[in-house]
């Protein structure tokens, strides 16, 4: 099964976490958005995943300028998360 964590590195280090506060907020952002796309914890709110998770997922998918501009806040290049949210989708989608 894939690992969200081999799509983001870790999103909070012990020792810089004050220091990088913000940065770790705006990747936490993204790990939440992958979550959404994966349908991850829709059931336990009693929602159906379809429409919602399709959103979700054209949000990494589908070049947008406010993906961009959150990958930046939280360190990242966002062709390349791009390119690793498409194989992680493809990973899951062979499990």
């Amino acid at each position: 099964m894939a690992n969200l964590q081999s799509v983001f590195p870790k999103a909070v280090n012990v020792f810089g976490e004050i220091k990088y506060a913000e940065r770790n907020l705006w990747r936490k952002v993204l790990i939440v958005a992958l979550e959404d796309a994966i349908g991850k914890g829709w059931r336990q709110y009693g929602i159906g995943k379809g429409e919602k998770c399709e959103r979700a997922l054209a949000y990494f998918l589908e070049p947008n300028r406010d993906f961009a501009l959150v990958c930046h806040y939280a360190g990242f290049d966002h062709e390349y998360v791009r390119m690793k949210v498409k194989k992680f989708i493809k990973e899951k989608n062979n499990d």
